[in-house]
Order: structure tokens, then sequence, then C-alpha cells
């Protein structure tokens, strides 16, 4: 009987998990109408807070009003002063950490039933970098995420980063070497990778075929603050006007930092304490619009902060094949109508997709090759879908052809190939 292990890709939107039974070819599990990828969510109810729900489900239970507490974006804390704190959830202070074991204790699980086998070996993905600048943190979200797979139950623990896992998938069907330059840009980071690629020896340590990596700290998670920032929180009072001080006669603009936490899917919940929901009372009081203003306490109040930012991304998806578009955020008393351009979306990131393509120029110029030497670029990840982003980076490689077959998935598989290298 031969070991059976697996690849998990613990994405910052969503997450994958492929597997390998008796050497065989990795074969990815199904989270439920042939789903290969689960939201990365998790939703602790209030009446049973130990019994949390994840994926699809967790979603579900909060959008349709069930009482308790409502994560995503867990990936985005690694490598951040917030894995060192606990949150409240239902009452209950709670480590980070138990809250991204409990999710991928529930892959482990999920994968185990299916195969009907205990999974002891994995590869992990990460990204070239979690946080911009900042190698220790590196280290130590790393090994956060090795204590974590420890405890949900893996003894063997390695991992790869998450562009060079999507070559792998792409080389299986290559027929001659050539050079690839992968471009994973997901929920949480952009990653690259300048990798050569073709029939290789899959037990060969492939260290010397890759020629470069760089990440860069912004995904599709930032285009949404963007997109919320830009376009949808000036309906909430955002860059507005406090009323004239009655001393000085000075107005100044309402504080930023509610709408700047309201807009990043990891930050939402602590807007919700008690001092941001009376800070929240302070700005409504002082403002100049309150009518505005009223709708960011009204989120605050009923916790509808995640309610707004999956309208944000409802947006954002449906700007990618639309020129125009109106929403309405009809979860609010006031209802408000947003009209959207595709144009109002591309200026909002248009300074994260520069930064993007300078991550993108540095792991070309650290290759020591240039452009017109990629025969092949590899799209993977959510966000190379938008058509701004897309054509930004192609438009980088004259000569290169263009693979982009299973975004959502190519790095839990790659992850699988890298497993059966090292613990075949």
């Amino acid at each position: 009987m031969f070991a059976n292990y697996c690849g998990i890709d613990f994405g910052t939107t969503n997450s994958a998990i492929s597997v390998v039974e008796d050497n065989k070819k990795p074969s990815l599990i199904t989270f439920g109408n042939n789903k290969t990828t689960i939201p990365t969510a998790i939703f602790f109810p209030e009446n049973n807070t130990y019994k949390p729900f994840f994926g699809h489900q967790a979603v579900s239970l909060y959008f349709e009003g069930e009482e308790g507490r409502f994560m995503r974006s867990l990936k985005r804390i690694l490598g951040t002063d917030l894995m060192n704190q606990k949150t409240e959830v239902n009452n209950i202070y709670m480590d980070y950490e138990d809250i991204i074991l409990h999710f991928i204790k529930y892959l482990k699980q999920k994968a185990e039933s299916q195969i009907n086998t205990q999974l002891d070996s994995v590869v992990l993905g990460r990204p070239v970098h979690f946080q911009d600048f900042a190698p220790e943190q590196d280290v130590i979200a790393e090994s956060v995420l090795r204590k974590i797979a420890h405890l949900a139950g893996f003894k063997n623990i390695s991992f790869q980063y998450e562009p060079i896992a999507a070559a792998y998938t792409h080389e299986i069907k290559l027929e001659k070497e050539l050079l690839a330059c992968v471009i994973d840009i997901g929920g949480g980071t952009s990653d690259f990778s300048i990798i050569r690629l073709g029939k290789k020896d899959s037990a060969k340590d492939r260290a010397k075929d890759i020629l470069a990596n760089t990440g860069i700290r912004i995904g599709g998670n930032d285009f949404d603050a963007n997109l919320s920032l830009k376009c949808f929180m000036h309906y909430l009072g955002y860059e507005t006007l406090q009323k004239p001080n009655p001393y000085t006669n000075r107005i100044l603009p309402v504080p930023n930092q509610p709408y700047v936490m309201l807009s990043e899917w990891s930050s939402i919940n602590s807007l919700y304490t008690y001092k941001e929901r009376k800070n929240i009372k302070e700005i409504y009081d002082s403002s100049a619009e309150p009518h505005k203003v009223i709708n960011l306490y009204e989120i605050a109040d009923k916790e509808l902060g995640h309610t707004l930012l999956n309208k944000v991304e409802e947006s954002k998806i449906l700007l990618t094949t639309s020129q125009t578009i109106t929403t309405q955020l009809h979860f609010l008393s006031q209802k408000p109508t947003i009209p959207l351009a595709v144009d109002n979306f591309e200026n909002s990131i248009k300074q994260n997709v520069q930064k993007i393509t300078c991550s993108l120029e540095e792991c070309i110029k650290s290759a020591g090759i240039n452009k017109e030497s990629i025969g092949l670029v590899i799209l993977t990840g959510g966000s190379t879908e938008i058509p701004y982003i897309k054509n930004t980076i192609l438009n980088m490689f004259p000569n290169a052809r263009i693979s982009e077959d299973n975004k959502l998935s190519s790095v839990a598989t790659g992850l699988s190939y890298d497993a059966m290298r090292l613990y075949k």
C-alpha cells in the first residue's frame, strides 16, 4: 500500500485540495455540485459556535440572515500582527490561528472522507511574499501555517510557491522545453515566476529550472477595496465634510478610517466593536451630510459589511463583461442606486495594476532574460479574468502562447505533483 498525500491551495478567496492515491495521477476533491474549489469562508452560528460551517454553506447562511460570525479572506491575516491577537466570535474570544485550523482540518477531513484513507503528507501552497518588504514575516507566516497543518493531523509538511505549482500542472501537456512566465493574481497577492518547462523527470530537483520569483501583496481583495472606496463609499459619506467647528469655524473632512476598514474583507468585523460604533455615531453627529453617513451607521449597527462588499465584488465581476451597470444597495433603508462604468473600475485599480506590472518587470529582470524569449505565459488566479489587467500583462509578451486552463484549481493540482516528487 502506497502512502497517500495531497496538495492544499489555501487561497484568499477560494481554496482547493488535490490528492494522490497509490502514486496515481492527482485528482481534485469536490465540494458539492462537483465544484473543485470552495470559498475560503467560515461561519460560526450563534447557537453553536464550536461547530462552524465552511465554504458555500457558510456564505449561504450569512446571506440568509442566520445569526452568527462570518469571516472571509483569512489568509490575509498571515504575516500580520493580527495573528497575535484574539477576535470575538459570539462573545467568545478566539485565536485567528485556531480559526484557520478549523478551515484546514475541514479540507483534510473532506478529502479523507472521499478517498476513504487518512492523509499524512501535504504540500501547502504559499505566496512568494505574505507581506511586502518584510522577509521576516514570510518566515513567521510559513511557520504558523506549518504549525496549523501539524495540528490538523499532517505528519509530513512541505511548501511550494503557488506560481511554481501552477507551472507544474501546465508542464504535463508540453511536448518541448520552453521558457515560461507564470502570472498568478489571486485574491490576496500577485505572484510571478520564470521557469524552464518541458518533459522533466518528476523526481528531479527543479531548483535550477526556476530562474526568478517575485510577488506583491495586491490582489482581488484590493481591487474590491479600490472600487468600494472610489465608487461606493461616497454614498455612505466618505470624503464628505463635517459641520464647521463652532469655535474655529474650520471645516474638516469626516475621518476615513471606518470606510477603509469597511472596504477590506479581513477587517470588516473590526467595525462592529463598541469603540468603532461609537466613533461612527460621532461622525454622524458632526457630519454636514448625515443623510449619507446614516448608511454607514446602519451597516455597522446591523453588521451588513460583508453584504456591502459582496455587492462590490459582484459589480467588479459584472464589469469584466459589461461597459455599464447599475447596482442598488437594497439591504439599506435608503436603497441607494449606484451607476458604474468600466472606466470607473479601471481608474480605481490603475495604481495597483502599475505596482503589479512593476513586480512582474522585476521578475523578468531578475531572471536575466528579455520578454521576447518567453514562449509561454500561464495565467492563474481569478483576477487575471479582468480585461484591463489581462491585456496590460499580455501586451508585454509578443511571442508567447497563452495558457489559462483551470485557473482556480491549477495550483492545487500542481502542489500534488510536487507531493509526488517529494513523498513518492
